[in-house]
């Protein structure tokens, strides 16, 4: 049981390391809004205190890089004026999707800090939220101190990503195919 144990928590440190790379994009995707193994919610807010900024300020500076990638679908003509505004609302209401629309560098920008800033405060926030997750299963009898410090030094050495996983952004499908100039 213990080595299920391990195994599970294992594989959720390979998951948020690399797995985040491959959530679908289109509106919050299957599972709703999550960044693979980690709530987008928890995410912000662990980024937030690594970052110094409150919650709110964080939050709204992803919905307003969100809100500058809808407005710019609309001006490359790959949505309509209504789809981008059922897109703006459902962005305001939904941190998930707001995330995954969202650009490192514009959020950067709102926060008034440098992309690597914003990347190191969320590599931080992931981290806590792995450490968090091996101390429960301490708590809980799932693993013992022996397997959590492994687990702690193989973290150690993990490079997780930063703001976005695997430096590639989650577009919600404007124009995706050939010929595609992405928007990550």
């Amino acid at each position: 049981m213990k080595r299920l144990t391990l195994l599970a928590v294992m594989s959720l440190a390979v998951l948020m390391t690399v797995g985040a790379a491959t959530a679908s994009a289109h509106r919050g995707g299957p599972g709703g809004p999550r960044a693979r193994g980690v709530k987008v919610g928890a995410l912000v807010t662990e980024a937030a205190k690594q970052l110094d900024v409150s919650r709110a300020t964080l939050r709204a500076a992803i919905v307003a890089s969100a809100t500058a990638e809808i407005d710019q679908a609309v001006e490359d003509e790959d949505i309509d004026a209504d789809e981008a505004a059922e897109l703006k609302e459902e962005a305001a209401d939904n941190l998930g999707l707001a995330y995954r629309l969202s650009r490192t560098r514009s959020v950067a920008s709102e926060l008034g800090i440098t992309t690597g800033k914003l990347n190191s405060g969320f590599r931080a926030a992931r981290k806590a939220l792995i450490l968090k997750r091996i101390d429960a299963a301490v708590e809980d009898g799932d693993l013992s101190d022996e397997e959590a410090a492994e687990l702690k030094e193989e973290l150690a050495d993990a490079k997780l990503p930063g703001y976005k996983p695997a430096g590639r952004g989650f577009g919600i499908g404007f124009g995706e195919g050939p010929g595609h100039r992405g928007r990550g």
